[in-house]
């Protein structure tokens, strides 16, 4: 580090320029046009497209050499009179003084500041795991480096089989690629899905060439310099040219730790973002926010995904200029898988029954997640049309006729229950 400068008052300070940092800014800037705004990324780009990383971006014949930017990259933000600290590091906060230290030797007063540092990938802890070939995929330097080896015939060992690990296994498969998905437990998608959709996604891997192994702990990795080899727990090697783990992440709390805010699993906070200290907000995979639900009364969450991101930065802008949005929007995330569409809203994991609802389509589904009869989270695959009503229910909190609703000849808004 440098030796800190003067210190640079701002009104408002985020730390973190993914979508959650970048939302934020953009909203503070057109919500308060003379507020004097800093963005600090530690990545070298303005907040950028992440949904990408898993897909196009894979594809090395197709694959920009930037990032797809987000809100007209650094201009767009130094337009709305955005100052950007990009790239550049938040070593320390003081929390008396209301300053936070970059890499760079600068430093920042704020009046109120964001944490939106986002989460890191869960390393594998095995023999082997600092192999050259062995990728993580967080960010788009990460994409383009993994990009490189997704090409025809190349073997491609996934360990993990969660949303980032099945998407890329996807990519790789349609390219040519040889693919095998490692997972540990017993189903993929566990966290997420329920049995009978785990099993549909396996199948449905395993029909499009991908050979997916379950129960599967990978004990060590080999090769001289480069991998070339997986090593599970009964004994069999797998050739490898490329190892992608996707084995879940955890949320980058070192800064909150250092400066005493509160946390468990994440940055602990109440429903507009407001942390245990009046003046630092947390938004983002980093942040475990109170949910406004009236059935859980205290439940808190991490929102793990883009779509999450995006709202909350913007809701904590409002919230940080005294404006707190008086409803939470449902939570929902999808995911594109060969040609299936997966979305998921709300917190079905509180759910205490579900009932399945066959689509127009053969490998069309909707599960619908109760508690004590009133749809608390829903699950459609390949049926948008569903999720698209069911986002508005479940806003609603509408209750559902269990006698109507797995029968698909009835008209989905009409299951439900004023």
């Amino acid at each position: 580090m440098h030796g800190v400068v003067n210190p640079e008052p701002f009104d408002f300070v985020v730390i973190g320029a993914g979508p959650c940092g970048g939302a934020a800014v953009v909203e503070l800037a057109n919500i308060s046009p003379n507020s004097k705004i800093a963005l600090v990324g530690r990545e070298p780009h303005a907040p950028y497209e992440r949904p990408p990383l898993s897909k196009s971006t894979l594809l090395a014949h197709a694959a920009a050499s930037q990032p797809a930017g987000m809100f007209g990259g650094i201009e767009g933000l130094r337009s709305r009179g955005i100052t950007t600290f990009i790239p550049d590091s938040a070593l320390s906060i003081s929390r008396d003084q209301k300053t936070v230290v970059l890499a760079s030797g600068k430093s920042l007063i704020y009046g109120k500041l964001l944490l939106a540092t986002g989460s890191s990938p869960r390393r594998l802890e095995v023999k082997g795991a600092d192999l050259t070939g062995v990728h993580y995929l967080r960010t788009f330097e990460d994409a383009k480096n993994i990009a490189a080896w997704i090409k025809p015939n190349s073997q491609v060992v996934i360990v993990g089989g969660g949303f980032i690990g099945l998407e890329v296994a996807a990519t790789a498969s349609q390219v040519g690629c040889k693919v095998t998905v490692l997972e540990a437990g017993s189903r993929l998608l566990a966290r997420s899905l329920p049995e009978l959709l785990s099993n549909r996604f396996a199948e449905k891997f395993e029909r499009e060439g991908v050979d997916v192994r379950l129960n599967a702990s990978v004990i060590s990795l080999s090769g001289t310099q480069r991998v070339n080899a997986v090593e599970l727990a009964g004994g069999e090697k797998l050739a490898a040219d490329l190892v992608i783990v996707g084995i879940g992440n955890f949320p980058d709390t070192k800064l909150a730790f250092d400066s005493g805010l509160l946390q468990n699993d994440g940055v602990l906070t109440d429903a507009s973002g407001l942390t245990s200290d009046p003046f630092i907000y947390a938004a983002g995979d980093v942040a475990r926010t109170k949910q406004k639900l009236l059935s859980h009364p205290g439940y808190t969450k991490r929102l793990e995904a883009w779509e999450p991101a995006l709202i909350q930065g913007a809701s904590c802008a409002r919230a940080m200029l005294g404006q707190p949005d008086s409803q939470i929007p449902t939570p929902w995330i999808w995911s594109d898988q060969f040609d299936w569409n997966l979305q998921i809203a709300g917190h079905g994991e509180l759910a205490d029954a579900q009932i399945i609802r066959p689509g127009a389509k053969n490998d069309a589904l909707t599960v619908m997640q109760l508690h004590q009869g009133t749809l608390i989270g829903l699950i459609t695959l390949n049926d948008g049309a569903n999720m698209a009503v069911g986002r508005r229910m479940l806003q609603r909190g509408m209750k559902v006729d269990v006698v109507l609703a797995s029968d698909s000849t009835i008209r989905f808004k009409d299951i439900f229950i004023d």
